[in-house]
């Protein structure tokens, strides 16, 4: 039994020989575009997707919310009614959820106008059942046990607050 095996090509001839069949040209421009329109769009919505994440973990972890504006410690009125016991961050709630911080600029019969951080007055309507709240300025030794509290300030890593006000609300 004989087999016919060809010798193996010599360098001359490897190099004499065309390294494509066919149109050179079409050859190199199809290796030229390694990623189709398809793979290049998918990519583009994942880094989309990826940016989008990225803004809504850094809002949730260093934004701030217009509720929890830090509330001036004597002078000040908040419209609506009061945030239950234990609430955080302000806790003053009108329609829809939504409070309003600021300082008063006048008081007008049962209406009061509250100018806020961003310049904007507010109109304030009251009724028989509102309930208005006043402090006044005080001193770590005024903080009584079992005393409701609003804290506003700075949380750290390690969870500690550093405070910079420390309301009490009205005993109920």
């Amino acid at each position: 039994m004989s087999s016919t095996t060809s010798p193996p090509p010599s360098a001359e001839e490897i190099v004499a020989s065309p390294a494509v069949e066919g149109d050179l040209n079409a050859e190199m421009r199809r290796a030229a575009k390694p990623f189709s329109r398809t793979t290049l769009v998918l990519a583009g919505l994942v880094v989309l997707a990826i940016a989008f994440g990225g803004g809504a973990w850094t809002h949730a972890a260093f934004g701030s919310s217009s509720s929890s504006t830090p509330a001036r410690p004597t002078g000040a009125a908040q419209g609506g009614q009061q945030g239950g016991t234990g609430q955080q961050g302000g806790g003053f709630r009108g329609a829809g959820g939504r409070g309003t911080t600021g300082t008063v600029d006048r008081v007008d019969g049962t209406t009061v106008y509250v100018k806020t951080a961003q310049g904007t007055d507010v109109k304030v309507s009251t009724s028989d059942s509102t309930t208005v709240g006043v402090t006044q300025q005080g001193k770590l030794a005024d903080l009584k046990p079992g005393a409701t509290v609003v804290v506003q300030g700075q949380a750290g890593e390690d969870g500690t607050v550093t405070a910079q006000a420390i309301t009490q609300q009205a005993a109920r």
